[in-house]
């Protein structure tokens, strides 16, 4: 396959060219039909018809749109590929076939009947285009994006006299749309660069020179970030509100990565922001960070994170102890791998996942077992469990009922359990 292509949109191209070629099998079929009645050919009339009752069934179920009749693979990316380039291929091959049979003076029925069967089993193989394989397109897509941005540094291009800009070019990735509650897959574009980096760095008491062992710590985090960021998005807003099915951006560069909820087409819920800014004046972070939290509107809110090779001890006090209605603040040591936060904040410990290096866990695997035991639960089990306010639970449980993953058994009461036989 040459050049990556969109997964999900090259499955619908293909499926498209796909129902073309048997419509024109079918076609052909008909013609030979009339072709053996008129010679009187009553076995293979027969047979004909047959074969024609199967690719009319074959182009009913590949038209429909959810696929039910076929059950599908898991596999990876190079094998979906792989995979739609031989269908399609077939497809053509078996339309040229059927079509030259018309004008011979035989037909090898059984050979006819033996190739449709075939392609509806190879079709019955075909690759799903599930998370995994959508998780590794934008793998691939941003690494192709890497690539492509050290050949044009390699090949010196000419670039803007604005080094601070040029310097943290960043990668847009848009997850999802508002209102849906499935995760949709990324577009991913090269984005104007975050206009605040620039100002940032700008500031005064930020070491000029990292080492490189700092540096390789600090590339790795971030890459671990990016990893996240790109394969989950934010469940739990800082009020305890759903804010799953929310559109999710992520802006990327070498020392610095945001993730933005979005509510509406300009209304952000959350930002959450990471990048290395290595305060060694407590005066200094303390306004930096008051003058950040300013900049945060009413019902909006802000998860920031300063990356420092090491923090002082005044300032990690000050920042055990900081507290905004609107932004919630976490210092990361990459000397010791460690978060700093005030604790007491409600749900910052659910939302420091988006700034450390520990794994994700959905939603759903957090109530797990809660959905594995006998009796039905209840919205209150899930919001001890999860850091959802009441209102947040209900949404999330209504969307798990709409997913086939949890049945209502409440009869207007708030009861769940597991779907069973799933």
């Amino acid at each position: 396959m040459n050049g990556l292509k969109d997964p999900k949109e090259l499955e619908k191209l293909d499926r498209q060219e796909i129902i073309r070629n048997l419509n024109d099998v079918y076609s052909s079929i008909e013609k030979l039909i009339q072709k053996t009645y008129l010679k009187k050919e009553t076995d293979l009339n027969f047979q004909l018809r047959n074969i024609r009752t199967s690719v009319s069934q074959l182009l009913a179920d590949i038209k429909n749109k959810d696929l039910d009749s076929f059950a599908g693979e898991k596999g990876t990316l190079e094998e979906f590929y792989r995979i739609e380039d031989a269908l399609l291929a077939e497809s053509a091959k078996m339309n040229d076939i059927f079509a030259s049979t018309i004008k011979s003076d035989s037909i090898d029925i059984f050979s006819l009947d033996n190739m449709v069967g075939n392609f509806k089993k190879e079709f019955n193989d075909r690759i799903i285009v599930d998370k995994d394989i959508l998780n590794e397109f934008r793998l691939k897509q941003m690494e192709a994006s890497s690539a492509e941005r050290v050949m044009l540094r390699d090949k010196n291009v000419p670039e803007k006299r604005e080094s601070k800009k040029t310097e943290h070019g960043s990668i847009s990735l848009t997850y999802g749309s508002s209102g849906n509650a499935t995760k949709a897959e990324p577009t991913i574009s090269r984005s104007p660069v975050n206009q605040k980096i620039p100002e940032i760095e700008q500031r005064d008491n930020v070491k000029e020179e990292i080492d490189t062992e700092i540096l390789s710590k600090l590339y790795n985090y971030m890459n671990i970030l990016e990893n996240k960021y790109s394969n989950h998005q934010p469940e739990v807003s800082f009020d305890g509100d759903y804010i799953g099915e929310k559109k999710w951006k992520v802006e990327i560069s070498d020392k610095y990565i945001s993730g933005t909820v979005v509510r509406k087409i300009v209304l952000n819920v959350i930002l959450f922001e990471t990048y290395w800014k290595p305060f060694d004046d407590l005066r200094t972070i303390m306004e930096f960070v008051q003058k950040e939290a300013n900049t945060v509107p009413a019902g909006q809110y802000k998860s920031l994170c300063l990356v420092n090779s090491k923090w002082n001890t005044d300032i990690q006090k000050w920042a055990e102890k900081y507290l905004h209605p609107r932004l919630v603040l976490y210092l990361y040591d990459l000397g010791s791998n460690k978060i700093i936060y005030n604790e007491s904040v409600f749900n910052a410990d659910k939302i420091k996942i988006w700034h450390n290096l520990d794994t994700y866990k959905t939603i759903e695997s957090e109530i797990q077992s809660l959905m594995d035991r006998e009796e039905p639960f209840n919205e209150t089990e899930v919001t001890k469990i999860t850091g959802l306010n009441v209102e947040g639970a209900k949404k999330f449980l209504a969307l798990m009922v709409a997913r086939n993953r949890i049945v209502d058994v409440g009869f207007g009461k708030s009861q769940y359990t597991k779907l069973k036989n799933k």
